[in-house]
C-alpha cells in the first residue's frame, strides 16, 4: 500500500460504515459502541478497590496506589491501541450522510471528509490509514478544481514525505549491504512525496490560493523538488503576501503563545507563514538584478492583468 495511493477503503454497506483498514472492525451502531467503550473504562477505577483493603494493611494499599499510574497508561494503551481498532470508531449519523454524499461525487463533502481524517474528528482515530484516507478523499475532491482540498492534499503529501518512506523507482538489491543505499532509497521516495506535493501546491497556486503561492514560491526559491526560478519566487511570494493580507481583512492575528481555540491555531500558523514569506522576498529582492525585477514585476503585472 502506498501513501498516495491512499489503498485504504471507506465504504457504505446497509446504512453502516465499515472502514477497511483493519480487517477485524466490525459494524455495530452507534449506540453499542458506546456502551463498550463506557463498560470498558470502569476498569479506570478499578484500583478503587485498594481502599477495601486498608484493613489488610497499609503496605498493600500503598503498593497499589503507587502502580495506579501504570494501570491507567496500560488501560489507555489498550483501548486506543486495540479495542478501537475492533470495534471502530463512534460514527454519527452526520458523518454517515457525509460519507454518502462524498461517494457520490460531492466535492465540498470530500474535503470535508478528508479534513475530518486528517484532524481525527468526531471520533476518527489518528492512525496511519486515517491519514492515508485524507489523502484520498483531498485527491477526489483537488481532481473536481476543490483548491482548498488540492492545497490540504499538497500539505498532506509534503508531511509525509517527511516523516515517511515513500515507493521509489531504486532497483531491489538481493542482500542490501550497503547501509547508504537503503538511505538513498529513502531519499528517492521522500523526493517522490515532495514532487507531488509540489504538483498539488501548483495547482492550488494557479488557482489563487494564496498559502500555496508561497509555499510554492519557497520551493522555487529552495529548489525543492522542483527548478530555481527567481523570476518565478518573486511572483509567487508577492501574489501570496497581497492574498493573505486581503483574506485578513485588516484583523489583527492573535499573538504568539495566545493561541487557545482551533481557529486561532490557524491564524497563528497563517501567520508564521505571512512572517516567513515576507523575509524570504526581502532577501530575494537584495540579490535579483534590476533585469531580473522588472521581468517579475512584468510577469506579476500580466498575472494581475488577466485576472487569475
Amino acid at each position: 500500500m502506498t501513501r498516495e495511493g491512499g489503498a485504504c477503503q471507506s465504504l457504505a454497506s446497509n446504512g453502516s460504515l465499515r472502514f477497511g483498514c483493519y480487517i477485524a472492525r466490525m459494524n455495530m451502531h452507534p449506540a453499542i459502541i458506546r456502551s463498550i467503550y463506557w463498560g470498558y473504562r470502569v476498569l479506570h477505577l478499578a484500583p478503587v478497590a485498594a481502599i477495601a483493603l486498608l484493613p489488610l494493611g497499609k503496605w498493600l494499599t500503598a503498593i497499589i496506589a503507587a502502580v495506579w499510574p501504570v494501570w491507567l497508561i496500560g488501560v489507555l494503551l489498550f483501548e486506543t491501541e486495540v479495542l478501537g481498532k475492533w470495534i471502530g470508531p463512534i460514527i454519527t449519523g452526520t458523518q454517515q450522510a457525509l460519507l454518502r454524499e462524498a461517494e457520490g461525487g460531492d466535492a465540498m463533502a470530500q474535503f470535508r471528509l478528508g479534513r475530518m481524517y486528517r484532524r481525527a474528528e468526531e471520533g476518527i482515530h489518528s492512525t496511519e490509514c486515517d491519514r492515508d484516507e485524507a489523502i484520498r478523499w483531498y485527491r477526489e475532491a483537488a481532481l473536481q478544481g476543490h483548491v482548498e482540498a488540492a492545497f490540504a492534499l499538497a500539505e498532506c503529501l509534503m508531511t509525509e514525505s517527511l516523516h515517511s518512506v515513500w515507493p521509489d523507482e531504486t532497483p531491489p538489491h538481493p542482500d542490501d549491504p550497503i547501509p547508504q543505499y537503503r538511505i538513498q532509497r529513502m531519499i528517492n521516495g521522500s523526493m517522490h512525496g515532495r514532487v507531488a506535493a509540489a504538483h498539488w501546491y501548483r495547482v492550488a497556486a494557479k488557482k489563487g490560493h494564496a498559502r500555496a503561492q508561497g509555499r510554492f514560491g519557497e520551493m522555487c526559491r529552495t529548489g525543492n523538488a522542483v527548478p530555481k526560478n527567481r523570476v518565478a519566487v518573486y511572483m509567487w511570494l508577492s501574489l501570496a503576501l497581497a492574498g493573505m493580507e486581503a483574506e485578513s481583512d485588516g484583523t489583527e492575528w492573535p499573538a504568539p503563545k495566545r493561541a487557545q481555540l482551533p481557529q486561532d491555531a490557524e491564524r497563528e500558523e497563517v501567520l508564521s507563514d505571512h512572517h516567513c514569506f515576507a523575509a524570504a522576498l526581502t532577501e530575494l529582492e537584495m540579490t535579483m538584478t534590476p533585469a531580473q525585477v522588472r521581468l517579475a514585476k512584468g510577469r506579476l503585472a500580466r498575472w494581475k492583468k488577466a485576472g487569475k
